[in-house]
């Protein structure tokens, strides 16, 4: 299915111009879209997207917001547009963060994110706590002692496949965890700019020799992170999430000093705003004005 049979307010989102700009980060090109940046008299907002996914995850929702904010989203490293690195430390994907905010002139800033991006959000609030006025962490799947760490599933380091077209490689999208219930227009857009050309046809943008090297997040660093951000944090996640139970986001809120919620988004599943994004746009709104 076409954008053309997309809702009027998905097609007007998307049509919100944008500007897509790079910040060098220890060598690495780190792609962002920045939609009002004349909006100087309004405060950053920032958002970060999940583990392979990208900055046009959040386009269908960053443009509800450039009335109250200036309003950007970033690719990680590895991901999307930007580059890629020859080792992926889970530190860096801060350093990402950062170096966006500072090239989009944001200042002390508003941060979401999501899934991986979450977690990046919550270390970036800890280990820069200048650059963050607040934050919303929406279904991250963080550890904390009382519920224990879940192994995220190693990713896969083979080459990826390259298919003679593009409707070929769209077919083969798959969303990690797998959940079918988004409309046909949101993964059409997604997917869509989740592909690249290349010189034998299509494949997929992320770097497939990314593993991350994450050895010093343990169980009790992450509650003495949690714990130690002095801002307000709300957390939310889809109630049919399977990344992120009710009895997890209620441990997280508890261990945040200024946490809120956590709040259920109704009929939601792990990517929240493929599936329920209007809901998610809504309960945003709701925190931040």
């Amino acid at each position: 299915m076409s954008n053309s049979a997309a809702p009027d307010w998905f097609a007007k989102a998307i049509s919100q111009p944008a500007e897509s700009r790079f910040v060098d980060v220890k060598g690495t090109p780190i792609h962002y879209l920045l939609w009002n940046a004349a909006d100087t008299h309004k405060p950053g907002l920032l958002f970060a997207h999940g583990l392979r996914a990208h900055a046009r995850w959040w386009s269908f929702v960053a443009p509800y917001f450039l009335s109250r904010f200036r309003v950007a989203a970033l690719d990680f490293a590895g991901m999307g547009d930007s580059g890629h690195r020859e080792r992926y430390d889970i530190t860096d994907f801060s350093l990402d963060i950062v170096a966006v905010l500072k090239d989009a002139g944001f200042g002390r800033s508003t941060l979401v994110g999501h899934s991986f991006g979450g977690g990046r959000v919550a270390r970036t609030i800890a280990d820069y706590p200048e650059m963050v006025s607040r934050a919303v962490i929406i279904d991250s799947h963080i550890a904390v002692p009382e519920i224990g760490r879940r192994e995220p599933p190693q990713l896969e380091l083979r080459p990826k496949k390259i298919y003679p077209t593009y409707e070929a490689a769209r077919a083969r999208f798959r969303l990690v965890p797998e959940q079918n219930c988004a409309a046909d227009y949101v993964i059409d857009y997604v997917g869509r700019h989740s592909l690249q050309q290349v010189d034998r046809g299509w494949t997929w943008k992320f770097d497939e020799r990314m593993q991350l090297h994450r050895a010093d997040e343990t169980l009790e660093w992450a509650a003495k992170t949690l714990e130690s951000i002095a801002i307000p944090v709300t957390f939310m996640y889809g109630d049919l999430s399977i990344a992120v139970s009710r009895k997890l986001a209620h441990a997280i809120v508890k261990h945040l000093c200024h946490g809120h919620g956590p709040i259920a988004i109704p009929q939601a599943h792990h990517h929240v705003m493929l599936d329920q994004p209007l809901a998610l746009v809504a309960a945003l709104k709701a925190t931040l004005y």
